[in-house]
């Protein structure tokens, strides 16, 4: 049992009581145990409560300075947040089968209670945003693992581990209005959207066609195969190329200046030949706001392999994670500037050359007068939002044991080298990012899968030299 307090609270709730109870049972060793070939089983189970803490400024007003030293306010201070608490279950089997291989599985339940988030507030309050103790998140998360001994004999050992796990993470009760949600890095303060019964991290925006069944009905039997209305192009997107053209006729046939007006579009928004198109809300004729991915992963998997032969000693780690999405702002404003490679129409044929228009945007982005483009105002959407899957060399270790020098002490040299080499689809530096700052709705950069200029992971070598008396 302990007794917990912060001054990141209020007065009134600056003190909080957590607790853990866990207990085992070595099943393989009581008298009755006939199952031979497992040599050892043993079952655990434990329960537990811990609490959090919401960022410093969470408690104080805050404003944003403006032109000429203006204030505005920014933040509603709350000196009655409350401690989000995790009441956490897990249960779990740890076996080792003829004395050589080893089985580790775990189950947990988390339920994290009075979450602290940052919601948006209405404009009569004067503050664009309060946090406040605004729902209850549910995680449920598996985890599996196996040693396996590949030889071992005296003066050589080698092994190898496996290692899966998986966690759904569900905001299941919501106090206030469905929200967007984010960080305060520029333009990502909405990037997430918070409602009951939905996955947590998952990112919403602006959705490009890339389906006939996503144009509106009327629309639908004018899009396929050659000679039709809308085609799909080389990047996977449904585009406006004009009845009994191709999608190589843009300069043959000087069309990348036709337009497809606003009574004969789409829900009513004019196109330009070749552009991307975006979903529209049928009722309002705006870029509708559509589920797009989700920042955490599926899974992860990991493999470790160990080998020693005298005083030779090797390790490597390889580890992955598969299934998140991160949104790659620096590829999105690069549209905006022409700085990106794929504007680059140098090496493309005529038939496959994009007009300039096609990554970026001319006017509002839902005005319906620009031409459209990816760049889209530096909103998220399904092409800047990618495919982030990755698996990593995260280590590898070799290391000699010198033995004794002049009779004196016990030495070993090694050679540590981490994140050694990526293997991804994903166009960034490095896929394995997130912004962490403290204004974040979550200070964890797994859940705020954002790339926004920060640094990658740096490939490293350590050389070491120790030794023991």
């Amino acid at each position: 049992m302990r007794r917990d307090g912060s001054s990141l609270f209020g007065a009134d709730n600056r003190w909080a009581n957590y607790g853990r109870a866990s207990a085992a049972w070595r099943i393989s060793d009581e008298p009755w145990w006939i199952i031979s070939p497992v040599n050892d089983l043993k079952f655990r189970a434990s329960y537990g409560t811990a609490g959090g803490r919401p960022p410093f400024v969470a408690q104080y007003e805050t404003f944003t300075i403006g032109t000429g030293g203006s204030l505005s306010p920014n933040t509603q201070g709350n000196p009655h947040l409350r401690p989000e608490t995790t009441y956490e279950t897990e249960f779990g089997a740890d076996m080792e089968i003829m004395h050589r291989f080893g089985f580790n599985a775990t189950w947990a339940h988390d339920i994290t209670k009075d979450q602290i988030l940052p919601v948006p507030l209405p404009a009569s309050a004067g503050a664009n945003q309060v946090w406040t103790n605004a729902g209850t998140l549910d995680n449920k998360t598996i985890e599996l693992s196996l040693n396996v001994p590949i030889l071992q004999k005296r003066n050589l050992g080698w092994s190898g581990r496996f290692n899966y796990s998986r966690t759904i993470t569900m905001i299941t009760q919501l106090n206030e209005a469905p929200f967007t949600y984010g960080t305060d890095y520029q333009n990502s303060g909405g990037v997430f959207y918070a409602q009951a019964g939905y996955p947590y991290a998952d990112f919403y925006g602006r959705k490009f066609v890339t389906n006939c069944s996503e144009l509106p009905s009327a629309f639908q039997g004018q899009c396929g195969g050659p000679g039709s209305a809308f085609q799909k192009n080389g990047d996977g997107l449904i585009v406006w190329v004009g009845q009994g053209n191709s999608l190589g006729d843009g300069i043959t046939k000087n069309l990348w200046n036709a337009v497809l007006p606003n009574g004969s579009a789409p829900w009513g928004k004019q196109l330009n030949w070749g552009m991307p198109i975006k979903v529209r809300d049928p009722a309002t004729g705006s870029s509708a706001n559509m589920y797009l991915g989700s920042a955490l992963p599926k899974f992860r998997i990991s493999h470790s392999q160990t080998f020693n032969y005298k005083k030779v000693f090797l390790y490597a780690l390889v580890d992955g994670s598969f299934g998140q999405m991160v949104w790659n702002q620096a590829r999105a404003w690069s549209f905006g500037d022409f700085q990106d490679r794929e504007e680059d129409q140098h090496s493309k044929s005529i038939e496959d050359a994009k007009p300039i228009g096609y990554y970026w945007r001319q006017g509002p982005a839902d005005s319906g007068i620009g031409v459209g483009g990816l760049y889209d105002a530096l909103g998220v959407n399904s092409v800047n939002l990618e495919k982030a899957s990755y698996a990593k060399i995260r280590e590898v270790n070799v290391s000699y044991n010198w033995g004794p020098v002049r009779g004196v002490g016990d030495w070993t040299i090694g050679l540590v080298g981490r994140n050694l080499k990526t293997f991804t689809n994903y166009t960034g530096y490095d896929p394995e990012v997130g912004i962490t700052n403290a204004g974040s709705t979550s200070g964890s950069g797994a859940v705020n899968g954002i790339d926004a200029y920060q640094f990658p992971n740096l490939r490293t070598f350590s050389l070491s030299l120790s030794t023991r008396f």
